[in-house]
């Protein structure tokens, strides 16, 4: 039914249908549970402290002084979620830096929310020192209302366009495979040398990424990593992620700058190995200080990682449009490495 009212590239008729879901006022007569389901997917990535969600206001288009917001989510105690949902437009200028600016007036938390299908990045024109989260159609919000169908068992006209919606998003991000076309490819894979083939493709599916990311990513990075007088160590990559990590002599091996995957989920920061050496409490807090001031706001710390911070995991068209055929990903990490550095000049491993 969606499909067929057009609803594919309209982004303010998907920010209405996700605002009705999240309202906690909304038709759907579920309160506030749906947003508590939406914000407790997101998980440690959501990072504003105590967020009332029965008191919670939605609002969609909500204009301001830096334009126009998609989604809008305030509760009771001056706390706010805003969602930029991008299907198949493009950033207008400095649209993120100026939804930031709108989203300081609430003194007590906020959270930028960048939507799109796959979770891509927001232009570097638009995003420049902000912090976001990029969440996509594909994971996140597809996620989310399979959860919602459970939570609205009983009501059957909310759980029926849910599950209309969710066949929707699959067709947009191309997770909607008919049987037809799977009974075709089942059928040729039938065949022995058809099938020995396949194996051969999915046993070498993960080495191709090593592959990418020696040539296209590797030699740029490892060129930036000497210039600083530092140490570059490849270790893996896969379709979701590129890890690496960076040494110097002056850090004498108690810590070092990673980026990895762990828990499904691209991270990055700074490492020790807690079992040796732990980054004291007095360096730990000049370390977020500084990030503070470099405009890092959106990190957390553990006894291994005196600061990490989320990123966004890689996906095929990130591979192609932002490390195959453009800088984008090796000029982001870069920028996140700068920032560190800075931080880290202030701090006396000693201590």
């Amino acid at each position: 039914m969606f499909r067929i009212c057009g609803v594919n590239h309209y982004e303010n008729t998907h920010s209405a249908i996700l605002a009705e879901l999240l309202d906690p006022n909304g038709t759907h007569g579920l309160k506030h549970i749906l947003l508590e389901s939406f914000i407790g997917n997101l998980g440690e990535y959501f990072t504003i402290e105590k967020f009332n969600s029965k008191t919670a206001r939605v609002k969609i288009e909500h204009s301001s002084e830096e334009g126009r917001v998609d989604i809008l989510i305030d509760d009771n105690e001056n706390r706010a979620i805003i969602i930029e949902n991008k299907i198949y437009a493009k950033d207008q200028p400095e649209q993120l830096i100026r939804y930031d600016r709108f989203a300081q007036m609430y003194e007590n938390g906020y959270q930028l929310l960048y939507l799109t299908l796959f979770g891509n990045d927001a232009s570097e024109q638009s995003s420049q020192n902000v912090c976001y989260l990029a969440i996509s159609y594909n994971e996140h919000i597809i996620n989310w209302l399979e959860k919602c169908l459970s939570i609205a068992s009983r009501s059957l006209i909310v759980r029926e366009t849910i599950i209309q919606y969710i066949n929707h998003l699959k067709q947009l991000t191309n997770q909607d495979m008919d049987i037809k076309n799977k009974e075709e490819i089942t059928e040729v894979l039938s065949k022995i040398e058809n099938l020995r083939a396949a194996q051969a493709i999915y046993q070498n599916y993960s080495a191709t990424y090593n592959c990418l990311a020696e040539k296209y990513f590797n030699p740029k990075m490892e060129e930036f990593i000497s210039q600083q007088g530092l140490f570059y160590h490849y270790e893996s990559s896969e379709e979701r992620y590129i890890k690496f990590h960076i040494t110097s002599p002056k850090w004498q091996g108690k810590y070092w700058i990673g980026f990895t995957f762990e828990s499904n989920r691209c991270h990055y920061g700074l490492c020790n190995n807690f079992n040796e050496f732990r980054l004291s409490d007095e360096n730990r807090i000049k370390l977020h200080e500084n990030l503070n001031n470099l405009s890092v706001f959106s990190r957390k710390e553990s006894n291994w990682w005196p600061f990490y911070a989320s990123i966004p995991n890689l996906t095929i068209d990130n591979w192609e449009h932002d490390i195959i055929k453009s800088d984008n990903f090796l000029n982001d990490c870069i920028n996140k490495i700068k920032k560190l550095l800075k931080a880290l000049e202030s701090i006396d491993i000693s201590v």
